[in-house]
């Protein structure tokens, strides 16, 4: 079974749409502060767009959809597809390692902006050691050099003291992408973010995804809290950039 998808994971996010509910409208109120230049959408890593509001996606002529995973192509289509086709858009999913072969799909779509959907934080999964890891960053970065892209994936992950009661979701922080890191410095709760990371209630040491550098520096990063569940939390980081 695939560590970042697969049945198991569609089950649960479908169980869990209301207690996910406040980071998914932080989400669409990220998208909704976007204005893709391009008609047309690349999302690699898809899944179900469980997190994903139908009403970004009706801004575009076409969307399609990428993913390895085999359930994701037709759950994708099952929760936004009647939506789209109401609004004439051309909806096609993929399941194909478009982030492995990212050069290749690129060059299928020359004119398409790209959405990197809760997929680059999952990378270090997928590689033996975060030299791989970041080395993969490294040319998806490269790829998507003069293209207009986002991406809203994990940036840290750990354990939260919350054990019962009402798991309120902090308010969404922006930042400026720094030199170094979005947080301004080597330490996941630096300065900059001070009050936010206070509100995640962390408990222990918590995993670096080896995301910090992945927009460019001065872009605005926004940051969003996902209660995965109540003793597990994911710092969750997004951001849409200009094409150079």
């Amino acid at each position: 079974m695939n560590p970042t998808g697969g049945l198991l994971w569609h089950t649960r996010a479908w169980r869990r749409q209301g207690a996910w509910r406040g980071t998914c409208g932080q989400i669409g109120q990220w998208l909704g502060q976007v204005r893709p230049s391009s008609r047309e959408l690349l999302i690699i890593g898809a899944s179900a767009g469980w997190m994903m509001p139908s009403a970004w996606l009706q801004r575009f002529e076409k969307v399609s959809t990428f993913d390895i995973d085999r359930w994701a192509a037709p759950l994708f289509r099952l929760r936004h597809g009647a939506v789209l086709r109401r609004s004439g858009v051309d909806l096609r999913c993929h399941t194909r390692d478009a982030s492995g072969r990212l050069d290749e799909v690129l060059g299928e779509h020359p004119r398409a902006a790209v959405l990197f959907d809760n997929v680059l934080g999952q990378l270090r999964f997928l590689h033996a050691s975060i030299d791989t890891t970041a080395a993969c960053l490294d040319r998806v970065k490269r790829s998507v050099r003069r293209r207009e892209w986002g991406s809203l994936h994990d940036a840290y992950s750990g354990s939260v003291r919350r054990s019962g009661g009402r798991l309120d979701t902090p308010r969404m922080h922006q930042s400026l992408q720094a030199e170094g890191g979005a947080l301004g410095g080597a330490e996941p709760f630096g300065p900059a973010l001070a009050r936010f990371s206070a509100q995640l209630e962390a408990k222990g040491e918590w995993l670096d995804h080896l995301t910090s550098e992945v927009f460019p520096v001065g872009t605005a990063v926004h940051h969003i809290a996902w209660h995965y569940d109540r003793r597990y939390c994911h710092w969750l980081q997004a951001g849409w950039v200009a094409p150079l």
